[in-house]
């Protein structure tokens, strides 16, 4: 019998989800590097009572995930606020995340495009990955992604997800398939 989670964990887990959505979103603001205009929007991801009074997005010094409006009170609010007075809800954080990652900025977007039908070929060894573009781990090598092909630190929650550092294919390391190529992930600088 699968264990059931309690309204503590689950709101701890939501916390987190919370926390994690904010950093994610704060991350693409930084790679756009300047205030987003809501009308570079596909639609405005707030709920119907406060939509009409959001007019852009943008991160402050203390990379903090600001929200300019036109409140007759205020001008400016943090994210968070919106997350605490529920005018946007976790699904419409999402669709935030994924509109600013279509967004150019500084850098360009880190966006996985979903290919099918690709697997990856490996020497006797299966640790020998020979990638579709050549590349092999002692030539440019792979290194642990996400599921968009951005870079991450294994961990608990890590998918076993590697990203081909030549050609940018994400492979899943338990069957060799390549789920889509990532052109400029986040993070790669530090490699």
């Amino acid at each position: 019998m699968k264990k059931i989670k309690g309204s503590n964990v689950l709101r701890r887990e939501l916390w987190e989800f919370t926390a994690e959505a904010q950093k994610s979103i704060a991350t693409e603001l930084l790679r756009i590097g300047r205030t987003v205009n809501i009308n570079e929007f596909e639609y405005i991801p707030f709920s119907g009572e406060v939509d009409i009074f959001i007019e852009a997005v943008r991160l402050d010094r203390k990379m903090r995930v600001i929200i300019d409006t036109s409140f007759d009170d205020v001008k400016e609010k943090l994210l968070s606020e919106f997350i605490s007075d529920r005018e946007i809800s976790h699904d419409l954080l999402i669709d935030l995340l994924v509109m600013l990652k279509g967004i150019t900025g500084k850098q360009e977007p880190s966006v996985l495009k979903a290919i099918t039908g690709e697997q990856i070929n490996h020497d006797q060894d299966r640790d020998d990955w020979i990638c579709l573009c050549g590349n092999y781990p002692a030539m440019n090598g792979f290194y642990s992604c996400d599921e968009d092909g951005n870079w991450i630190e294994p961990a608990e929650e890590w998918n076993d997800l590697y990203r081909c550092h030549q050609c940018g294919r994400v492979i899943n390391d338990s069957d060799h398939t390549v789920i889509g190529i990532n052109l400029h992930p986040t993070g790669e600088a530090n490699l």
